[in-house]
């Protein structure tokens, strides 16, 4: 079967290329060591060993997240110890984190019973790590900043600080995305 990658996993930034690279020689070398993770029938866990094993044709072992386990935890639990990401980049994959609403969950409208509980921007900033500051600032990058420019922030290639002074110099998505190009070194 044929997955698509869970956007709760796709709030994460990639693996480098080069990194993408040695984990296919492992998997090459002595197949995938542990079972991706599924969850609503998306890798929920584990998109780039099952990424690697689609591309050398290989097996790729699975399980399902049990259904007493929180996803937006797990994927937290799954990644914060893993990946050495700024705040400004985990403060932004928090707030992205919460945009995310289960199938069948209802939406948040006004309070009513059975809505899931929104945070406050202090609640997410400290799930962060993060200053309210901080939060807030993933919150404005969430919102306007184009994909590049939030792959970027996640990635650590520039800082949360960076792209939301960005938004506050320039007046459409071309501009921001040529501002932050012409400014910080991964764009050069």
């Amino acid at each position: 079967m044929s997955y698509t990658q869970h956007p709760l996993s796709a709030a994460f930034p990639p693996m480098a290329p080069e990194d993408f690279q040695s984990l296919k020689d492992s998997v090459e070398n002595i197949g995938v060591q542990n079972p991706i993770t599924l969850f609503e029938d998306m890798v929920i866990d584990g998109w780039h060993r099952y990424s690697a094993s689609q591309e050398l044709g290989m097996p790729c072992p699975e399980v399902q997240l049990r259904a007493d386990v929180d996803p937006v935890d797990f994927v937290k639990a799954q990644n914060k110890e893993r990946r050495h990401l700024p705040v400004g980049a985990w403060a932004l994959i928090e707030a992205e984190l919460w945009d995310w609403r289960a199938v069948g969950r209802p939406a948040a409208v006004n309070g009513a019973p059975g809505a899931p509980f929104t945070p406050t921007v202090a609640a997410m900033a400290d799930a962060a790590g993060a200053s309210v500051r901080t939060m807030k600032q993933a919150g404005k990058v969430k919102r306007e900043a184009v994909p590049g420019i939030k792959d970027a922030v996640k990635s650590g290639a520039v800082s949360l600080k960076d792209a939301h002074a960005c938004l506050l110099y320039t007046s459409d998505a071309a501009d921001e995305y040529s501002l932050c190009r012409s400014r910080w070194s991964p764009y050069h």
